[in-house]
């Protein structure tokens, strides 16, 4: 699949934005209303675009770190029962060619000692429970998929 290709005939929602806070912004932004306007309940809805928008905040502070913002492209697509969520970038690649694990960071010390971040990863992987990411040609594509409904990963 190309990178900005929809996965679906018709996606949901497609973006492509310099990898920047506001742009990235406005992308979660757009998702949020196309997924309240398929009739994505809020608390489905809030879970995707928390994670998506984490993930794109990713890309923004480390793929393309101590470099001209690149572009991001953003495509969601509604299926039946799941929404997929196809980020891609040509930024640097995931450490190791693979997905972080997601495990919370050390937080047994003082509450000065506290790690700053380290949390996107954890939250991340709690809200998508289905995660995909590789690298190919110099891009970055990270799919996320997440049950339409929010009962759904209940069961």
């Amino acid at each position: 699949m190309a990178a900005t290709a929809p996965s679906a005939p018709d996606p949901l929602v497609a973006r492509s934005a310099p990898a920047t806070e506001r742009a990235v912004r406005a992308m979660v932004q757009a998702l949020a209303a196309a997924l309240a306007g398929a009739g994505i309940g809020a608390d489905q809805r809030g879970s995707i675009t928390l994670a998506v928008g984490e993930a794109l905040n990713n890309v923004t502070e480390h793929a393309y770190a101590g470099r001209t913002p690149g572009p991001v492209h953003m495509i969601a697509d509604l299926l039946p029962d799941r929404v997929l969520v196809t980020l891609s970038d040509s930024g640097r690649a995931m450490p190791g060619n693979r997905l972080p694990a997601g495990h919370l960071p050390d937080s047994s010390g003082t509450r000065a000692d506290l790690p700053e971040g380290g949390f996107g990863w954890h939250l991340i992987h709690k809200l998508c429970p289905e995660l995909t990411y590789s690298r190919q040609a110099g891009t970055n594509t990270l799919c996320m998929t997440f049950p339409r409904h929010a009962d759904a990963e209940k069961t």
